[in-house]
Order: C-alpha cells, then sequence, then structure tokens
C-alpha cells in the first residue's frame, strides 16, 4: 500500500510538527506567566505607595531594568517594608540594600504630587476602555478611541514631564 519512503516521510514530517507544537505551547506558557507576573506587579505598585518608590529606586540605579520582567517586588502586608523578592536579571546584580537607600533618599527630592505619571494614571481612562475603544475602531467605528485619544492628550498636556521625573 505505503512505500517505506513515503511512511519515513509521513513519520518525519509528524515528528516535526509535534516538535514545532511542544515548542509553541513552552513559548505560550512562558509568555502567559510572564504576563501573569507584570500585572501582579503593576497591581502591587498602583496599590502601595513605598512599592512604586521602591520600584523607582531600582529604576534610579538600572534604568533598563522592569518591574515584573527583571525583578519583582513584594510587600505581604500593608505593614511590612517593601522588598525585591526575586532578581532575574542575571547580567546586573541586585542592588544592596545600601544601594537602594541611597537612591531613595535620591529621588526623595522628587514630590510626588508633582510626578506627572501619578497624577496622569488618575485621570487617564482605564485598561478596559480603551481595550474596548481600539476594538470598536477596529471593527470600523473609532469615534470612542477618538474621544479617548482627545482625553489623554489633555492629560498629557496638564501633566507634562519634567526633568526631574524618573
Amino acid at each position: 500500500m505505503f512505500e517505506n519512503q513515503t511512511v519515513n516521510f509521513i513519520l518525519v514530517m509528524l515528528g516535526l510538527v509535534f516538535i514545532w507544537v511542544f515548542a509553541l505551547r513552552i513559548n505560550t506558557r512562558a509568555a502567559h506567566t510572564l504576563v501573569q507576573r507584570v500585572a501582579s506587579q503593576q497591581s502591587c505598585i498602583r496599590q502601595y505607595e513605598d512599592v512604586r518608590q521602591l520600584c523607582r529606586a531600582v529604576h534610579y540605579l538600572h534604568p533598563t531594568l522592569h518591574a515584573g520582567i527583571d525583578y519583582v517586588v513584594n510587600k505581604t502586608s500593608p505593614e511590612q517594608k517593601p522588598y525585591i523578592q526575586e532578581w532575574f536579571h542575571t547580567n546586573i546584580p541586585q542592588p544592596k540594600p545600601e544601594e537602594l537607600e541611597q537612591a531613595l533618599q535620591a529621588i526623595s527630592g522628587v514630590d510626588p504630587v508633582k510626578d506627572h505619571a501619578a497624577l496622569r494614571l488618575k485621570e487617564y481612562p482605564s485598561v478596559g476602555d480603551q481595550l474596548d475603544a481600539a476594538y470598536k475602531a477596529r471593527l470600523g467605528d473609532n469615534k470612542e478611541q477618538i474621544r479617548l485619544d482627545n482625553l489623554i492628550t489633555r492629560v498629557k498636556e496638564k501633566y507634562p514631564k519634567s526633568d526631574s521625573s524618573l
């Protein structure tokens, strides 16, 4: 019925497809885990001002690092001081507590009331509203997208970036 070469070819192709699907599944799981970790970090940063300050201190020391991707900051209770739970970046050593303390002192001169990012965050439309508007725009109704874009532009103009902002 089948020649030996045909069977071998089919088996090799099935093996390649299996390897490709397996690699794709591993990549998807890794991406999903990373997205969950970043979302969790953003939630923690928004909830606690001292966590946000610790992340700003790390950013002050290493501007290319990002919470949730290169490191994880944790705070298990409102009374507890935040700390770096995990450090994923292999080329840059984790900052020592004294380095973080110096960085916190260096950025303490930035008035949080004048911090453009914090002020903008309070007035920006929610991520859900922005995603909903983008979805509607892809379907051809861009009125909501235009309204949100105008709102974001007004907020950015109201709270411009300054040299003292991180």
